[in-house]
């Protein structure tokens, strides 16, 4: 009998802590969703000048797993190429990461997929801006970038300002 209550108790406390990083993964893809208000400031070379706090946190799924340099530069004007540097260090991917954004209807809009060839590599993205709209008038603004997996997990998240 004592087999069975500490089988029961070893399976529901199983259960209760994937549901804690479940509702830890919904919640930090809710924020994601959310409007784009600041940005984190970089350099050509990317250092950080100004760090907004929201921007390219790792989500909990891969919290020791991937870590996510802000995008640079940042902000960049037209026509210009923004670079997106990840590190994966034993990241579960399945095989490629895809960046992209939410268009001013809030349709997914891909930038780019990288293909994934070991659990411990540095990725990086190169984007040029003309990818966000055909005109600068339509590509200026504020963009949040997302970074998903290629089971469409979200790695992170953060937002681009095009002047």
């Amino acid at each position: 009998m004592k087999n069975i209550a500490f089988t029961l108790f070893i399976f529901a406390s199983l259960i209760l802590s994937g549901c804690g990083n479940d509702d830890a993964q919904i919640k930090f893809e809710n924020q994601a969703y959310s409007e784009p208000s600041n940005f984190t400031e970089t350099t050509f070379q990317g250092d950080v000048v100004r760090l907004d706090s929201d921007d390219w946190r790792i989500s909990p799924l891969y919290i020791g797993l991937a870590n996510v340099q802000p995008i640079f530069p940042n902000p960049v004007q037209y026509a210009a190429n923004i670079n997106l540097e990840v590190e994966l260090s034993g990241a579960p991917v399945s095989s490629i990461i895809e960046l992209g954004y939410l268009d001013a209807s809030s349709e997914w809009s891909p930038l780019q997929i990288q293909d994934i060839t070991s659990d411990f590599e540095l990725v990086t993205f190169i984007v040029n801006t003309r990818q966000f709209g055909g005109t600068a008038e339509q590509a200026r603004g504020i963009h949040r970038l997302l970074l998903f997996d290629g089971n469409q997990r979200m790695i992170s998240y953060g937002d681009l300002l095009i002047q």
